[in-house]
């Protein structure tokens, strides 16, 4: 069943059915972590009936996931016997009753729970099962559509291989697209990437910048390049600009990304608009930097629950991300799948989150590019009342996408306020 020409009414309905039955049969039974979550919110395992009620439980955020074992779905006998519906609770009875338990375990359990492969965000391991990598080859596949990547394309990728999202959601998508395919790394030259005579290519934002500016004219080196699909990082409106004046207008740049702990990526549509996700797999909120609760429109922060995923799974997974959610069919390609539109510049959110945190005395942040990468640094004065600033700055780092803090007093940050008349958000990145 496909959703993206449903209309959003319907949408929120099948999420709001979907969602019931997965938190109440596969998440509170098998996720040794959520079920306290759910316990101690006062929810129990039948608890969330609706969208609204799933804001009932906090935000999670990786630091607070000490094992990350405990959000891994780990059904056993006795979770199954408490949880399971009656039909898997026969299966598991006779199997034991005729000692042929590792027949279910094959054809049942592990097909759907057994995390086979692992990738990597953010230091947190992620496991996905035979299941979920299926789940995850079709959302690839619906990202080259989104794209506008068909079966006769030949597409070159130097994203990075290894356990990380966006390779192998290409690698599975491609497969099940039927796209011919030829995955390098980031380190392959000009001659290697335009061996296959690519019409797409895939990679980092810098690092397509690095080979095209090598591959100079591109119109000949790539002759019949019509897409560039940008992964694995966030494509900042400069680094588009530069892609375009690049391939000269040729070729359509379409981005696609995920904050650590999304199981799939957010894709653009060939004709732009927004990231459109996908909600038959995840739940978006928009959620109050600060409290964590959910907002009715307007501008916040993504807030991601997991849909039928069975490896592991995280609920309300603050992103860092500061959007609003667009339900509305895309002016593009019309498709009515909820888009994340981040918000132009980063600043009013972390501004809004500074100036509310009481203990943010004063603050100035500077915008630089290092690298063809985008870095937010902010300097900052503390009330800490004696106590070390670790554990604040910890607390504001997990609703800013900051790359560094710089702790000063406040006699030097206003001084530093002084020499730049008193401009909070310094832009230092080239024009």
């Amino acid at each position: 069943m496909t959703w993206d020409r449903r209309r959003p009414s319907w949408i929120k309905k099948a999420q709001q059915r979907e969602l019931r039955r997965y938190l109440a049969q596969h998440v509170y039974p098998y996720s040794p972590y959520y079920q306290v979550v759910f316990d101690e919110a006062g929810l129990g395992q039948r608890g969330v009936r609706s969208l609204e009620d799933l804001g009932r439980l906090p935000p999670s955020v990786f630091d607070d996931i000490v094992n990350p074992a405990s959000v891994v779905l780990r059904p056993d006998e006795q979770s199954i016997q408490q949880f399971a519906r009656i039909g898997l609770v026969a299966r598991v009875f006779w199997a034991k009753l005729w000692r042929r338990e590792w027949l279910v375990n094959q054809r049942l359990i592990d097909p759907t729970y057994k995390p086979l492969h692992w990738h990597v965000d953010d230091g947190f391991p992620i496991g996905s099962s035979a299941e979920d990598l299926e789940r995850l080859s079709e959302l690839g596949r619906r990202w080259l559509e989104l794209a506008g990547v068909a079966a006769y394309d030949v597409l070159v990728s130097i994203l990075p291989p290894g356990p990380n999202l966006p390779y192998w959601e290409l690698v599975l998508g491609c497969r099940q697209a039927g796209v011919a395919a030829l995955h390098l790394d980031p380190s392959s030259t000009v001659q290697q990437a335009a061996t296959a005579r690519p019409n797409v290519l895939a990679g980092r934002p810098a690092d397509l910048v690095r080979l095209l500016e090598a591959a100079a004219p591109v119109e000949k080196t790539f002759d019949g390049l019509r897409t560039l699909l940008v992964a694995g990082a966030r494509l900042d409106d400069a680094t588009r600009r530069r892609l375009s004046d690049l391939v000269d207008g040729r070729a359509a740049v379409v981005a696609a990304w995920a904050p650590p702990g999304v199981r799939c990526l957010w894709a653009e549509c060939r004709e732009g608009g927004g990231l459109h996700t996908a909600p038959d797999a995840e739940v978006l909120e928009i959620v109050d930097p600060l409290s964590g609760t959910t907002m009715e429109g307007g501008e916040g922060e993504a807030a991601w629950s997991a849909l039928s995923w069975k490896g592991s799974v995280f609920l309300r997974l603050r992103t860092g991300v500061y959007a609003s959610l667009d339900e509305e069919p895309c002016p593009g390609c019309g498709r009515s799948t909820p888009r994340v539109v981040p918000t132009a510049t980063a600043e009013p959110a972390f501004a809004r989150v500074l100036d509310s945190n009481p203990n943010v005395l004063a603050w100035q942040a500077e915008l630089r590019t290092v690298g063809r990468q985008e870095e937010l640094i902010v300097f900052v004065s503390l009330e800490t009342n004696g106590a070390r600033p670790g554990r604040l700055l910890r607390e504001l780092d997990r609703h800013l996408s900051v790359t560094q803090f710089v702790v000063m007093d406040r006699p030097r940050l206003d001084a530093r306020l002084s020499a730049h008349n008193d401009v909070r958000v310094v832009d230092l990145r080239p024009r």
